[in-house]
C-alpha cells in the first residue's frame, strides 16, 4: 500500500515539476536578448576559460552540489556530440518511450548544468543548476555538462554516478564550434583565423580540447564511465544505442533499439523540432539563413576548413600532448 501511494503521488508530482521547469524556461526565453548573450568573449576560472554565462557563483555552487546516486551525466568538449548522444541517452532512461519524450524539448529533459543563458546581464534569471535540484527523485535524472573534470561536481566522482563522455576528432570540432559561434554571436562577424587560435591555445570557452579529453581517456576503463567516438557512433548507430543501453543497465527487445536508432539518426533528429536546438534558439537569435545548431554531423568537413598548416599545428598538438597516452585521431 505504501509503494503503491508514493508511487501515485509521485506520478502526480512530476508533470508538475516539469511544468513549472518549462514555465521558467519560457519566462528566461522571453527576457533574454541575442545581445545579452556571448560564447566568443570568456574569462577564467581556475585556469579554464569560461563563457561568460557560466557564472563564477555556479561554478563556486557546483563544489557542494548534491549529486545523487542514480544520476546521469553527458560530459563532453563543445560540439563533441552532445546534443545527439544525450537524446540516445534520454530515450533509453525513459525505457524507448519516444512519445512520452517527445513532448518535451531535449533542452528541457536534459539540463545544462552549468549554464545560465543571459545570466551574465540578467542577474535575476534563476539558475539551472538549482533548478536541478527541484527534479523529483522518483526517476534518474540525466545532467549535460561541459565542464573540464576538475570543475565538475567532487560528488560526481565520490558517487562514481554513471557518465558518457565523447569524443570527435579536434579538427571536426574546430570546425563546428566556429560555427557555433557564428550562430551564438549574429551580431559580430568573426574572423576564421583569429577564431583558429584561440582554439588552438585553449582560450575558447571551455579551455584546452586536449586536457578535456585526455582526462576522460585516462579513465575510460572504469566501470562508470562509458567513453564513445563520435566516428564511432557515425559508423553503427545502431550498436551504439545498445553500448549505451547495457551501460544505463537496460535491456530492451530488438524493436525498441530499432525505435530508438531511428529517431535518433541526425537526419530525424535535425528535422524534430523537439530534438533540434534551433526551435528554441530562433525565439532569441531569430532564424539565420543558411546556420543551423545542427549543421552537418558528418565527419571530415574539416577539410573544407583547415588551412594545410592550421591542420598540421592540430596533428602536431595531438602527437605532443596525446599519442603517448594512447589516444589518436585519423
Amino acid at each position: 500500500m505504501g509503494q503503491t501511494l508514493t508511487k501515485y503521488v509521485q506520478s502526480w508530482i512530476e508533470p508538475w515539476i516539469e511544468y513549472i521547469v518549462d514555465i521558467r524556461m519560457q519566462q528566461i526565453m522571453a527576457k533574454v536578448k541575442a545581445e545579452d548573450i556571448s560564447h566568443w568573449d570568456t574569462y577564467e576560472y581556475e585556469g579554464v576559460a569560461m563563457w561568460p554565462d557560466v557564472l563564477p557563483s555556479t561554478l563556486d555552487d557546483l563544489k557542494t552540489f548534491e549529486v545523487r546516486h542514480d544520476d546521469v551525466f553527458i560530459v563532453t568538449y563543445p560540439k563533441a556530440g552532445t546534443t545527439w548522444v544525450q537524446e540516445i541517452m534520454s530515450c533509453v532512461l525513459h525505457d524507448g518511450n519516444i512519445e512520452r519524450i517527445s513532448k518535451r524539448h531535449t533542452f528541457k529533459r536534459v539540463p545544462f548544468l552549468e549554464m545560465t543563458t543571459g545570466g551574465a546581464v540578467h542577474n535575476d534569471l534563476p539558475r539551472v543548476h538549482k533548478m536541478i535540484s527541484w527534479m523529483p527523485r522518483s526517476s534518474p535524472r540525466l545532467i549535460k555538462s561541459h565542464l573540464q573534470a576538475q570543475l565538475l561536481p567532487p560528488q560526481v566522482w565520490e558517487k562514481k554516478v554513471k557518465l558518457v563522455y565523447v569524443i570527435r576528432n579536434p579538427k571536426d570540432v574546430a570546425t563546428s564550434y566556429f560555427h557555433h559561434c557564428q550562430i551564438m554571436n549574429p551580431q559580430r562577424t568573426l574572423d576564421w583565423d583569429e577564431y583558429f587560435h584561440r582554439f588552438h591555445t585553449g582560450t575558447v570557452g571551455f579551455g584546452k580540447w586536449w586536457e578535456h579529453y585526455l582526462y576522460f581517456w585516462e579513465r575510460r576503463n572504469e566501470d562508470h564511465i562509458l567513453l564513445l567516438r563520435f566516428e564511432d557512433i557515425k559508423k553503427d548507430l545502431r550498436g551504439t544505442v545498445q553500448r549505451i543501453s547495457n551501460f544505463l543497465g537496460k535491456s530492451f527487445s530488438d524493436d525498441v533499439i530499432d525505435d530508438i536508432t531511428d529517431h535518433c539518426t541526425f537526419e530525424n533528429m535535425k528535422k524534430n523540432p523537439m530534438t533540434n536546438p534551433d526551435t528554441l534558439l530562433h525565439k532569441i537569435f531569430g532564424e539565420q539563413e543558411g546556420r543551423s545548431f545542427m549543421r552537418k554531423g558528418g565527419v571530415g568537413d574539416w577539410k573544407a576548413h583547415l588551412s594545410e598548416s592550421q591542420g598540421k599545428a592540430i596533428d602536431d598538438l595531438c602527437r605532443d600532448k596525446l599519442t603517448s597516452h594512447g589516444l589518436t585521431f585519423n
